[in-house]
């Protein structure tokens, strides 16, 4: 729908119709409602156009079209337009069309107007039926519907009517008309298949400073040098709007007589020209632009030239276009200074290129005290984030690529050993880069910080955590990611290191005088049990359940066991997990062991467990249990028989909070719009709570929640979330959640978890690899990740994964607006992205 048509929706701006029709609908009188439509001349209120749709919205697909069907042809405008919506959203394109064909006819153009959106959105061929009635709605084409019937016109590439379109598009009027569901409609591909590059080039000279920004980015897509002498006119055209867009196609181009001015326009233009000129160059070509933007960096003064640098490294680093690879490996090349040889190297690794490796080695041999000087490069010498960073690099590059791990160690290998043990602390990126790669050296390192010689604190001991204990629990993973036989002995001493009788509960806590003994203790056994999760051995499994069956033992500790129990466990071995977890009933310690267990269960979800679980799902379970059940359930995903147990679960106001949350993380993307349109019927409250539970749920991501196809689960569900609307309002909440957890991808977090480079580098490698359900969950998740550089990248590809990409890049750059919604550590998508060229306004 159109903005102007959201808001008059929202005001309540209604036209007869039945007022029964509501109760008709809801009660599944479809054959009634066409009848009630054409016979009354009662007026609808906004509540109960809101109670109509809600009543569709909780109904299954096959239920929903033939009524959508019917309100698009024969209901109010508000009806109509949501049932326009609808029908596309939920893929249902034949109809679609066939309705919105006769709805160009209508005799309220508004309604022409979100018929013409359905066009627009279906597009070539599907929609090739609505030419005629497209073209004749046109002819008769008032504002309100002229923007959104030249724009359906444009995407059936309709060219007979171009002059009028292009004055539509001067007039500034093309540049409300929004999607279906969201976001610009606007795509300068699909304006630009109007006529051909010639022609463009053509009005490289019109008046109007909008049709030349136009020509200007649609000469820069082509990158074709027969229109390089036109380029060059508009890079140096008086209005920088003009200017800026020529400036990628000359970097597309690429030669000395493209870049010349192209430098020259980025050289001269002032700090805020300067960022758009980048912008420009980011969207046109990607990375590879901004990589050729190096070389228009002013060379004085040294403030101008680290701002000027640094501004483009950073935009890298949020790009990251895998195809600036070789750019920035040539740029290393050329042997930069200390510090910007280093981000050209990160920029290089986070691409999961292991050409940066010796670089990123180079660097951890540097302290920054010695390699910067105080006059010059102050700023660097205040921390040894570089090395940090640069280690972490160096882990992901190990991670990703476990074939190259003796060439990794012959580069890097006495780097990080010699960084890691000059700090009377090891840096823990430093050892999982030391590890992943398989480095024997540490081992010696890694076994004496694992056990600490050390006495343990007494008690009532205060002061600072003792570092040889905390440096220990890091050790201690490490030597299990190692699988260091003769160290498996450690891991089981540390992590039983706790006598019988002490009490290290939170509440044995208190006023025992015990806090910091309990927490080396508690240090030790996560420590540990993390190292077992590592390992993966079925050894652990007894030696875990131990330390999880203990009640006095720190909560922590108890939790850390049994995430670490889903990483070794048999299948038989988790059958006996499934009956504890049954047998735990009661408040109290019991609560406690049963929420451990149904961690182990969101571990390593079990059939087993599906009916005990969802039999948890009841009011007299503990809230927090229950929340921890449907986790488990969700995290398995769902049965077609669960998921509907769970939907009649739902319609209990006391379990509807938990039963969606289940459905979110598990079951299809139908089923989860239909569960949060049940919001509609419960106070408001109620739904922020879900909000958070369902943030809350993703405080972990592990290499097998990709494997196993959940990440692309939860994507799909949040997106089918967006589709629906409670109380009249959409429901983009699951959107931005678990963007906002995306965004929290930036470090290794726990054994088998993947950071945001790893995540990114194995999404590309499925988008190009996987089998179709594999590639649409990768870009769709790449998108959702507001990958830019990767998915101009896929876009390149041939098939479907540049189909694909295309879209999906589309989208990001033009993304729905969302207000009122507060996330977490979470950047609005609104505010993100953007094309280059937009219709003037």
């Amino acid at each position: 729908m159109s903005l102007d048509e959201e808001a008059e929706l929202k005001k309540g701006r209604v036209r007869p119709a039945m007022v029964v029709l509501g109760l008709l609908l809801a009660a599944g009188g479809v054959g009634a409602v066409a009848m009630g439509l054409k016979t009354s001349d009662e007026r609808l209120t906004v509540e109960q156009i809101a109670k109509i749709k809600k009543d569709l919205y909780v109904k299954p697909r096959a239920e929903q079209i033939p009524d959508w069907l019917k309100l698009a042809d024969q209901g109010s405008f508000e009806l109509k337009q949501e049932a326009l919506t609808q029908l596309v959203l939920l893929d249902e394109h034949k109809g679609a069309v066939t309705v919105a064909t006769k709805a160009l006819a209508d005799v309220d153009h508004r309604v022409r107007g979100v018929a013409a959106q359905v066009v627009a959105a279906v597009g070539l061929p599907a929609a090739e039926g609505a030419r005629a009635a497209t073209l004749k709605a046109f002819a008769e084409a008032r504002a309100e519907d002229k923007p959104q019937l030249a724009w359906a016109l444009v995407a059936l590439n309709e060219k007979s009517v171009f002059p009028k379109i292009l004055e539509v598009y001067k007039a500034g009027h093309l540049a409300g008309v929004q999607r279906l569901g969201g976001g610009t409609a606007f795509d300068l591909e699909a304006f630009a298949a109007m006529q051909t590059p010639a022609e463009w080039a053509g009005l490289a000279g019109d008046g109007s400073d909008s049709v030349r920004q136009l020509v200007a980015g649609i000469l820069s897509k082509t990158g074709d040098k027969r229109y390089l002498d036109q380029l060059i006119k508009l890079v140096n055209d008086p209005k920088n709007d003009v200017a800026r867009e020529a400036v990628s196609g000359l970097g597309k181009i690429g030669d000395p007589a493209a870049l010349t001015p192209m430098l020259a326009a980025l050289s001269r233009a002032d700090k805020d020209d300067r960022q758009r000129f980048l912008e420009a160059l980011r969207d046109g070509i990607g990375g590879r632009g901004l990589v050729l933007a190096l070389g228009s960096v002013a060379k004085d003064p040294p403030e101008r030239t680290k701002f000027q640098t640094k501004q483009i490294f950073d935009m890298l680093r949020t790009l990251a276009d895998p195809r600036a690879a070789d750019q920035l490996a040539t740029y290393l090349e050329t042997k930069p200074s200390v510090h910007w040889m280093t981000e050209a190297a990160l920029r290089l690794a986070e691409l999961g290129d292991a050409r940066a490796v010796p670089y990123l080695a180079d660097r951890l041999r540097g302290d920054p005290m010695k390699i910067y000087d105080a006059q010059k490069d102050p700023e660097y010498r205040r921390d040894d984030n570089e090395r940090v960073v640069s280690a972490r690099m160096l882990a992901d590059l190990a991670v990703l690529h476990p074939q190259q791990a003796p060439d990794l160690l012959s580069k890097a290998e006495d780097a990080a050993m010699g960084w890691a043990t000059e700090k009377p602390q090891p840096h823990s990126n430093a050892l999982r880069f030391l590890v992943a790669a398989g480095s024997k050296k540490v081992l010696p390192k890694l076994r004496d910080w694992a056990s600490p010689k050390d006495p343990l604190p007494k008690a009532g001991e205060s002061g600072g955590f003792p570092m040889a204990y905390e440096t220990a629990q890091g050790a201690l993973r490490y030597l299990g990611w190692a699988k260091d036989e003769s160290s498996w002995a450690t891991l089981e001493r540390q992590i039983g290191r706790k006598e019988a009788a002490m009490d290290i509960t939170q509440a044995g806590l208190q006023g025992a005088g015990l806090t910091m003994v309990a927490m080396v203790l508690r240090g030790l056994a996560v420590g540990s049990a993390q190292g077992f999760a590592q390992w993966g051995d079925k050894r652990a499994y007894p030696i875990l359940l131990k330390v999880a069956e203990d009640d006095k033992q720190n909560e922590g500790a108890r939790e850390a066991a049994c995430s670490a129990i889903g990483w070794v466990a048999t299948d038989d071995q988790m059958k006996e997990i499934v009956a504890k977890a049954k047998a735990a009933t009661g408040d109290g310690k019991k609560a406690v062991t049963r929420s451990c267990f149904l961690e182990t269960l969101t571990r390593r979800p079990s059939p087993a467990a599906t009916a005990d679980l969802l039999a948890m799902i009841a009011k007299d379970t503990d809230a927090i249990v229950r929340h921890r059940a449907a986790i488990a359930l969700g995290w398995g995903g769902l049965d077609d028989a669960t998921e509907k147990a769970l939907l009649d679960k739902a319609k209990d106001k006391d379990l509807i909070e938990d039963a969606a949350l289940a459905i979110l993380l598990g079951g299809k993307p139908e089923s989860a719009a239909r569960v949060v349109a049940m919001f509609g019927d419960v106070p408001k409250e109620v739904l922020e709570d879900l909000k958070q539970i369902y943030f809350d749920a993703f405080g972990f991501w592990s290499d097998e929640d990709l494997s196993k196809g959940r990440i692309f689960r939860w994507v799909a569900n949040a997106d089918g979330v967006a589709r629906t609307r409670v109380r009249d309002t959409a429901q983009d909440w699951a959107r931005l959640r678990l963007g906002a957890q995306f965004n929290n991808l930036e470090y290794d977090n726990g054994p088998h978890s993947m950071t945001r480079v790893v995540l990114r580098f194995r999404l590309l490698d499925l988008a190009k690899k996987g089998d179709p359900a594999a590639k649409k969950g990768a870009v769709e998740t790449l998108k959702f990740m507001k990958e830019q550089g990767a998915l101009m990248a896929l876009r390149d590809e041939q098939g479907d994964t540049g189909q694909l990409a295309k879209r999906a890049l589309f989208e990001l750059m033009n993304p729905k607006a969302v207000l009122g919604e507060t996330v977490p550590d979470a950047k609005n998508p609104a505010s993100e992205g953007g094309v280059r060229i937009l219709p003037p306004k």
